[in-house]
């Protein structure tokens, strides 16, 4: 799948094996007259159309009158490996259709049903869907046509109450000649232009390509409440038009109708080692699919060529995800390995990364638990794997330990033989749980990552018993110096709740700084409205003021009302969920499914942790804390206390957590971690 997003509807490159390719014939219908000439076409060029028409499949004569309507087009193309390929090109608009008011607070309609005229309904969960003709191809000579033909003429021609329905005791709405569809499109905006290519379902080994255009289509006339609308079949011989469809139209905010859409999605691409032969070509690739990569290699993010070492290291892989009808979405998966260190003469205190500095003398703030991304070169994984990778993280991130105080000095890294190495050593290593994560990179701007989190608990002597540094010379890029915290459960909270309180303070003074913003812009673009009308009249009494002032100062208009526009969207996105919140849960599962061992093993894991007893509860909360967002943590341990105090069962990861018991038994029931 690939996705361009150009306001001139740019064609983005064919996906998957026809990339490269080119078009070397067109079947035209002077070629294919008939359906057998049109079945004699396809064999000739290696489509057989046995079995075309059994089952659920359709026939070939389906496929010709698509092709005399103009609904489709049949192509043969050669791809750069020579292979020759019959391919069927079908084009369809995606119209997110809104009134001028909702469009400027990011608000769209959603069909979430359909109900054919003999009652029977289904979900729908898609935008308003157009059909293209062949000769309405390239879209943007034709866009205000085909957004008014699609609104006025098709799925909304009929705009009627959300009550109406087609029921068994209800009369089914007939056509009214004289009605005249209340919409109109006065606006429309090209958003992007996908093209899917994937083996037809209803075609059987034909090869289909669709080209899916979202628009943004601006109307009048729209009710300002959730409402149906009516669509009816072409006239019969009679020239009677039977209802087609009930149509239900809901209004919600793009992010709602982004989770919707990603309903069903399945994995379109994975990129593993290989897949790029150079860093331009991963770089095209990402454009392709919508990533912006300018800042990439700058202000602290890492590079295009950072992540090919990444993908061809097998410490990640890129996954293309998407619908038809839906919306794409590229993930950057990889699986990453966390270590709670603790020494057993401190078992209720494990160590904790504050910081990380490069050789180029930038520091920046981690707090978390030392990691290793795994390479999958060699899956699947199982305990004694994880074991050796964590000795491995261990001997590199802690074998040449500092002070607390020291600091790498830019232009002068520390050379590996002129430190002493320490010796701390490993008694134990067992595997503890796993989960997964989604956010935004910060490595890579603009990337979304699945991180599959595995947790293994260590055993180890030698550890400085107070806070201390470490360098790191095995790491590329490096070396690289880290700062440790050796922290309890409660320890770890208070940090957790003041970074919490310091993103939400940070995020409403965001929200405020762009709502004023706006607002300022607003004022700017009226007040040179004034000045534009100002100088007309002036320009009609003196004629001096030129043609070519007014298209300035009405162009600086417009991208002031275009400033304010996108501190609109960026001030809604601020108060937006998390990545993770933004998708559907099936297909979190889905994603989520590709683990670097099996199930059984972590099965073993846990059987052995269950038989160790109530000595590891306390570490294995803090495990729990770490993973889970603070707000279900707080409640997950009120609740656990009111049932311990009722005297009913306790979950065993709290049953363990004394220190945060003490904290709730405070006087006048307060604690430090909120």
């Amino acid at each position: 799948r690939r996705t361009i997003c150009a306001s001139g509807g740019a064609t983005p490159p064919m996906p998957g094996d026809l990339a490269g390719a080119s078009r070397i014939e067109t079947a035209t219908m002077t070629e294919v007259p008939t359906p057998e000439a049109l079945s004699s076409w396809l064999g000739a060029r290696g489509c057989p159309t046995t079995g075309w028409g059994e089952g659920n499949t359709k026939s070939v004569a389906k496929l010709w009158k698509e092709l005399k309507l103009g609904e489709a087009s049949l192509e043969l193309w050669k791809t750069l490996k020579g292979e020759v390929k019959v391919l069927r090109s079908t084009h369809v608009l995606r119209g997110k259709v809104c009134s001028k008011a909702s469009y400027e607070r990011g608000v769209f309609l959603f069909n979430t049903w359909q109900q054919f005229g003999d009652g029977r309904k289904r979900t729908r969960n898609g935008l308003l869907s157009e059909k293209l003709s062949t000769a309405e191809v390239p879209l943007e000579l034709h866009l205000h046509e085909v957004c008014k033909r699609a609104v006025e003429e098709e799925e909304m021609q009929v705009v009627v109450e959300s009550s109406v329905v087609v029921g068994p005791n209800s009369r089914v709405p007939g056509f009214d000649p004289e009605y005249k569809c209340p919409l109109t499109v006065i606006d429309q905006h090209f958003v992007d232009y996908t093209i899917e290519a994937e083996e037809s379902k209803s075609f059987l080994g034909l090869l289909t390509a669709y080209h899916l255009y979202t628009v943004d289509i601006v109307c009048n006339g729209l009710p300002s409440i959730d409402f149906n609308t009516l669509e009816f079949e072409d006239p019969d011989e009679h020239g009677h038009r039977k209802l087609k469809y009930v149509h239900a139209w809901n209004w919600l905010d793009w992010p709602r109708i982004r989770r919707y859409l990603f309903e069903g999605s399945t994995r379109k691409e994975a990129m593993r080692k290989g897949s790029f032969r150079s860093e331009a070509e991963l770089e095209t690739w990402l454009r392709q699919v919508g990533i912006d990569t300018n800042q990439w290699g700058k202000d602290g993010f890492k590079s295009v060529r950072d992540l090919l070492r990444e993908v061809e290291n097998e410490e990640a892989q890129l996954e293309l995800w998407g619908r038809h009808d839906g919306v794409s979405l590229l993930m950057r998966v990889v699986h990453v390995l966390q270590l709670r260190v603790a020494d057993p003469e401190r078992p209720n205190k494990f160590l904790v990364q504050s910081w990380v500095q490069t050789k180029e003398g930038r520091a920046k703030t981690i707090n978390r638990l030392m990691s290793k991304k795994l390479s999958c070169s060699q899956v699947p994984f199982d305990e004694e794997r994880f074991t050796q990778v964590a000795q491995t993280v261990l001997h590199a991130q802690l074998r040449a330990l500092q002070d607390v105080h020291f600091q790498l000095t830019p232009g002068k890294p520390p050379v590996r033989g002129s430190m002493a190495e320490n010796e701390v050593t490993m008694l134990s290593a067992t595997l503890a749980g796993m989960h997964y994560d989604i956010e935004e990179s910060p490595s890579f701007k603009g990337m979304q990552t699945m991180y599959h989190m595995y947790t293994m608990d260590i055993e180890c002597i030698g550890l400085p018993t107070g806070d201390f540094s470490s360098i790191d010379f095995d790491r590329p890029g490096g070396p690289y110096a880290y700062g440790w915290r050796q922290l309890s459960m409660s320890e770890t909270l208070d940090i957790l709740h003041s970074k919490a309180q310091a993103i939400e303070r940070q995020d409403a003074k965001r929200r405020q700084a762009l709502a004023a913003q706006r607002r300022k812009v607003e004022e700017t673009a009226q007040d040179l409205e004034k000045l534009v009308a100002i100088a007309r009249r002036l320009s009609d009494s003196s004629g001096e003021f030129s043609a070519d002032g007014e298209d300035l100062l009405s162009g600086a208009v417009a991208s002031l009302r275009a400033i304010g526009e996108a501190s609109q969207v960026e001030e809604q996105a601020a108060s937006y969920s998390t990545a993770a919140e933004s998708l559907p849960p099936a297909m979190l599962s889905k994603m989520a499914g590709e683990t670097v061992f099996s199930e059984s093993v972590m099965e073993e894991a846990m059987a052995r942790q269950a038989s160790t007893g109530h000595g590891m509860r306390s570490v294995r909360c803090i495990s729990s804390a770490l993973s889970m967002d603070a707000t279900d943590f707080l409640s997950d341990m009120t609740s656990a206390r009111s049932a311990q105090r009722e005297g009913g069962d306790v979950p065993r990861w709290a049953d363990g957590c004394s220190s945060w018991n003490s904290q709730l038994e405070r006087p006048g029931g307060g604690s430090t971690a909120g």
